[in-house]
């Protein structure tokens, strides 16, 4: 491999051959971190000689693939550096995702801080890896770092990789089997069909030939990051994802812990997309068309982020607004809103209760949906086979597979006997829902583990059924995946469903409906029903699955309006 070193005479002997061009590029420069690690980069600097403000990003798609930032933030009057993570393309070492982020990080701002066409303040961006390899690093308080542009970043791996408990199965694997070598794979070479139902799924890669530590040993993840010390994170940070991202709650936890703490700058924009889509100019996610508000588009992407670095990189962060209101799409509505307490607890939230499915499948569902609970106690069931599990029908969702991105209608998936369905009445005004959506849910079931999925949907004036937010538990890990419980049989006990932040209007004469099942393949792994976990079983069973309502059991949905409509 090439090794290139940058020094002052390198540079203005490039500086002498190329002042006529708008930007320098200067490719593969590298150096070695202390552990001996060659980290390499593309360089993009304005044609002067002066030392200017820096941005970095960090990546494990390949460096090549970002030539527009570097020129767009060069052109802008930063020096800026990409870099191959270790393990990737042109970078030495092993990869193994998200584990030295944080120690290569901290010795690239060292190196780059240091050279001569830098001032020594950087700003880091990047969209999904690239923003956890900025937002890993936000803690350290190292003095060149003095601010982030985090679009769909996270600081816990977990946050990405499970959800409720369950493996993000339709992510993790995929993206593994992509991204996981030196360069990457080609994901048309593998039926994923068979991959994400082969069992036990912890063998899927290397029944095709592929040792995978990240896939084998994915437990060492579930802890990374989990100590973070959002107290000690003291710079600005502009966060950005969609209601549709299948790493907003990552991103979303970021600013909350952020806000919470009342650290200063943070400031969020949540659109209505899914991962990427604000790269682009598509104003539908899914069948659901968005109008061009909602449009983002790369070029525009980037100006947000060189308003956002001009302002704390050039000028003084006290010209800006210390606690800036979240800018928030509402989906249906079409409308962008600054909410103030979008994700913070309010008096305007509602209790939502189910009551009794009275007419299975009927086009309206067979249960009600009421804002009281039941006045008597009673339950409905349904059988949960994991080799007929309810297929995935859009939501936040891996952005490799477009069919499976966004809103769809969920009219025909109601229609199958393990899906119970409660639908609310028209709603005779206009509401907004903006937030974080829960389920409480008083459940039982025939063994020792199972899943429990729900899923919110707002049903049109035409009965489409619009899928707004999801979520899934898993009853071993009801209480954190650091700790292990298994179930009673056919004990009740309490779970929360965590269905995801979103934003959206009920327009007059729409409903809201609930959906409860025990199954989202393959967004996530199928439960075993036993107990042996989902990760390792070599077969699945059946199970009877009865949901509680009533006075004792009050099954409720948890629903955040915003105040003063």
């Amino acid at each position: 491999m090439k090794k290139v070193y940058l020094s002052l005479f390198y540079y203005l002997f490039l500086f002498s051959q190329q002042a006529w061009a708008q930007v320098i590029q200067l490719e593969r420069i590298g150096f070695t971190t202390s552990e001996g690690i060659y980290l390499e980069s593309d360089i993009y600097l304005p044609d002067t000689l002066q030392p200017h403000p820096t941005v970095l990003l960090r990546t494990p798609y390949g460096k090549f693939q970002y030539k527009k930032v570097g020129l767009f933030f060069a052109e802008r009057g930063y020096a800026t550096v990409i870099q191959d993570v270790r393990g990737k393309f042109e970078s030495s070492g092993d990869f193994f995702p998200f584990q030295n982020e944080r120690t290569d990080g901290l010795s690239t701002l060292d190196w780059a801080s240091k050279q001569v066409w830098s001032n020594g303040d950087v700003g880091m961006f990047g969209v999904s890896y690239p923003a956890f390899c900025a937002l890993t690093l936000a803690a350290d308080q190292h003095p060149a770092l003095k601010t982030i542009v985090n679009i769909s970043g996270w600081v816990e791996p977990a946050d990405m990789a499970t959800d409720g408990g369950a493996l993000h199965l339709l992510l993790n694997l995929p993206w593994l089997l992509h991204e996981e070598t030196l360069t990457r794979r080609d994901l048309g070479d593998y039926d994923l069909d068979s991959l994400l139902r082969y069992l036990p799924i912890k063998d899927a890669l290397r029944s095709v030939g592929i040792e995978s530590k990240a896939w084998e040993n994915s437990g060492v993840l579930d802890q990374l990051n989990q100590d973070y010390a959002y107290e000690q994170v003291d710079i600005p940070i502009l966060h950005l994802c969609g209601a549709f991202d299948f790493v907003k709650k990552g991103t979303l936890k970021a600013y909350q812990a952020l806000r919470a703490r009342r650290k200063k700058h943070q400031k969020l924009i949540f659109g209505p997309w899914f991962h990427n889509q604000y790269l682009t100019s598509l104003t539908e996610v899914g069948i659901l068309e968005c109008g061009d508000s909602s449009e983002m588009g790369y070029d525009a992407l980037l100006e947000k982020a060189a308003e956002w670095f001009d302002q704390y990189l050039k000028e003084h962060p006290g010209k800006s607004a210390p606690y800036p209101a979240p800018e928030v799409f509402f989906l249906v509505a079409n409308t962008w809103q600054k909410v103030p307490q979008f994700l913070q607890e309010t008096n305007c939230g509602e209790s939502w209760y189910i009551q009794g499915v009275e007419a299975a499948n009927s086009r309206f569902g067979g249960g009600t949906l009421l804002t009281h609970s039941a006045s008597k106690a009673a339950n409905d069931q349904f059988l949960f086979d994991p080799y007929q599990p309810v297929p995935t029908n859009g939501g936040a969702n891996f952005h490799f597979f477009p069919a499976q991105l966004g809103v769809k209608d969920q009219s025909e998936l109601e229609e199958r006997e393990d899906i119970l369905v409660y639908t609310s009445q028209a709603f005779t005004q206009t509401k907004r829902v903006a937030g974080n959506i829960k389920l409480r849910l008083f459940a039982a079931t025939d063994g020792p583990d199972t899943d429990f999925t729900a899923k919110l949907v707002l049903v049109d004036k035409q009965g489409i059924a619009m899928n707004m937010a999801d979520g899934i538990i898993r009853a071993r890990y009801r209480n954190g995946r650091a700790k292990e419980e298994l179930l009673v049989p056919n004990r009740v006990y309490e779970y929360t469903i965590d269905l995801g932040v979103t934003a959206f209007e009920i327009p007059l004469d729409y409903r809201l409906r609930l959906e409860i099942s025990s199954s989202n393949f393959p967004k996530y792994d199928r439960n075993s029903n036993n107990e042996i976990d989902a990760f390792e079983a070599k077969a699945l069973r059946s199970a009877r699955q009865t949901i509680y309502f009533g006075p004792d059991h009050p099954t409720r949905l948890i629903l955040p309006f915003i105040c003063n409509q």
